[in-house]
């Protein structure tokens, strides 16, 4: 999917890693190879089981116990989508994508 995105082919690598709320946790690099500068690898996506803990904060929380982990579970993924974008089309500043400029925007 990633190399359908880019149209060329991507050296994806896939790890462990750790974020906060979840684990085990997992990640997602590409190795990005931009023009005149050395290769290197960047996350682009991230996901894990969501810890127990924060299924324990959210009963405390709520005052009872609908989302005890001894009833739920939960995974949790994430994917930068304005990352993406940036390496694809070169956007060096990432406010651009935000600030709604109809000049800027009219180029996609």
């Amino acid at each position: 999917m990633i190399e359908i995105f880019f149209e060329r082919k991507v050296e994806i690598l896939f790890r462990p890693s750790f974020f906060p709320f979840t684990e085990p946790s997992f990640e997602i690099d590409i190795l990005l190879e931009a023009e005149g500068k050395k290769s290197k690898w960047i996350e682009i996506a991230g996901c894990g089981m969501v810890d127990p803990d924060v299924f324990n904060e959210i009963c405390k929380a709520r005052n009872d116990d609908s989302y005890s982990p001894e009833k739920v579970s939960g995974f949790a993924f994430g994917l930068g989508l304005e990352r993406l974008a940036m390496i694809k089309w070169g956007i060096s500043d990432i406010r651009l994508l935000i600030e709604n400029d109809l000049r800027f925007l009219g180029q996609f």
